[in-house]
């Protein structure tokens, strides 16, 4: 049986890409049945999970979902763009939500997801807008130019009708979540089409974890371009505002001394950030864990969000 991550970015789900064997089952054939439609249950719970912070629950939000480009296969790329109501009248900043890489035999994708459509709610009742749309970075293999280019057709389309939009494109951020976070050393270039100038990182992967089947399947070209620690003096004197926040009882193998391996990296660079450690935290803790201490980490990603 084949274990994928998954969820925000990386819940357990599995056996969806191994068959069972087509001859005569094997006595051990219902003990599989079982365990893969287990991992089927798990992963619908998971994209029904909640955020869970009382904001979620906030109405008089502006929800609109937009065609604003194509990918490379030509399928639409949709966003769900969230805004405060009622409106201010003045520009409000906007954050770009980007999930984790799933496989491709996830058929829920994250847009329908719960945390990511209460993630957009909790940020227009802080004030701030959000755009929340699937890309294609996968797991275990990366497709990180093909996730990018989506990126940048959502980010073309902000430069162009964001500020008749109400939106302030100059005060934009993102939140990463888990295998999106291999996004921001390239998020953070200067070759996008929207400059992104603080990013909030939700227990990240800040690089290809050794011995993790992404590792067997990315050469080291693509390796240094999803390092965080590559990318540290860059990020240092781009004054980037970074803020992370880390999961203390995360359990994927190798994430959290990669992670600290990071920070390490980007202390000895000098780059501004701040960490949050929530003690005891699983991955995917914003849906997971319902605890003052999350609470207290989703108010700093919000006030984060809102340059307070």
């Amino acid at each position: 049986m084949k274990i994928v991550g998954l969820l925000g970015s990386l819940a357990m789900m599995a056996a969806w890409s191994t068959p069972l064997p087509a001859q005569t089952p094997s006595p051990s054939a219902p003990a599989a049945d079982d365990a893969r439609a287990q991992a089927i249950a798990r992963y619908i719970a998971a994209t029904k999970a909640p955020l869970r912070h009382p904001l979620r629950d906030a109405a008089n939000v502006d929800r609109r979902s937009i065609e604003v480009g194509k990918r490379a296969d030509g399928t639409p790329i949709e966003i769900d763009l969230v805004f405060p109501q009622p409106a201010s009248g003045k520009p409000v900043p906007v954050v770009l939500l980007l999930h984790g890489g799933l496989p491709d035999e996830a058929t829920i994708r994250p847009k329908a997801w719960q945390v990511f459509r209460d993630w957009g709610t909790a940020l227009a009742a802080s004030g701030v807008a959000s755009v929340m749309f699937d890309h294609s970075l996968g797991v275990p293999r990366r497709r990180l130019d093909q996730a990018l280019g989506e990126t940048d057709a959502v980010l073309a389309w902000l430069a162009k009708e964001g500020p008749a939009r109400g939106l302030d494109t100059q005060r934009l951020g993102a939140f990463v979540f888990s295998a999106g976070g291999l996004f921001v050393p390239e998020l953070l270039s200067d070759s996008r089409p929207l400059r992104v100038d603080r990013v909030a990182m939700f227990y990240p992967s800040t690089g290809v974890v050794p011995g993790s089947p992404t590792a067997a399947v990315t050469d080291a070209t693509l390796t240094t371009r999803m390092s965080l620690s590559a990318a540290a003096k860059r990020l240092a004197s781009q004054r980037t505002q970074l803020l992370i926040l880390r999961g203390g009882g995360d359990a994927l193998p190798g994430l959290l001394k990669l992670l600290d391996e990071t920070t390490a990296e980007l202390l000895a660079a000098d780059v501004a950030f701040e960490l949050i450690n929530v003690p005891g935290a699983p991955h995917n803790f914003d849906a997971a864990t319902d605890s003052d201490a999350v609470r207290a980490a989703i108010d700093r990603a919000l006030a984060f969000a809102a340059r307070r």
